[in-house]
C-alpha cells in the first residue's frame, strides 16, 4: 500500500478501521476501509489530521443502499491510496451478475462510493 500524498477535502482514501489480529506486526492484521476526507485540521499536539466519512453497514446482505455512514478522525500518516478504478470495475462486473439473476453480497466500500457519486450507477 502506498501512503496518500497531498490529501484534499473530497479525496477517497483508505484507513485502518479495526484490528482483527493483535499479535501481528505493522499493518498486517488490520482491516482497511474506503473513506472520504471531510475536513483537514491540526490536532492539539500539532499533528496533521483528517475527519473522514466511511460506511459501517449496508441495508442488507443483498441490498446496497441505503447505507450507514460514520465520521471519525485519523492522523494523515495513517491514510493510504485507494484504487477507485478497480472498485468501479468490480462494481460494474457485480452489477452485471445481479442483472443476470445472481444474488450479490455488496461491500461497504462500494456503497460509500456509490452513495457519494464517485462510482456512477448505470
Amino acid at each position: 500500500m502506498k501512503k496518500a500524498r497531498n490529501i484534499k477535502v473530497g479525496d477517497v482514501v483508505q484507513f485502518p478501521a479495526y484490528e482483527f489480529a493483535k499479535y501481528r506486526s505493522g499493518w498486517n492484521g488490520w482491516m482497511f476501509r474506503a473513506a472520504i476526507v471531510d475536513r483537514l485540521y491540526t490536532s492539539k499536539s500539532g499533528k496533521p489530521c483528517a475527519e473522514i466519512t466511511y460506511c459501517s453497514g449496508v441495508a442488507g446482505r443483498y441490498q446496497l443502499l441505503p447505507n450507514k455512514e460514520v465520521k471519525t478522525r485519523v492522523l494523515l500518516d495513517n491514510l493510504f491510496q485507494f484504487n477507485v478504478p478497480f472498485c468501479e470495475k468490480k462494481y460494474r462486473e457485480m452489477r452485471e451478475c445481479e442483472k443476470s439473476g445472481e444474488q450479490v453480497c455488496w461491500d461497504e466500500d462500494t456503497a460509500l462510493l456509490l452513495n457519494h457519486g464517485i462510482i456512477k450507477e448505470f
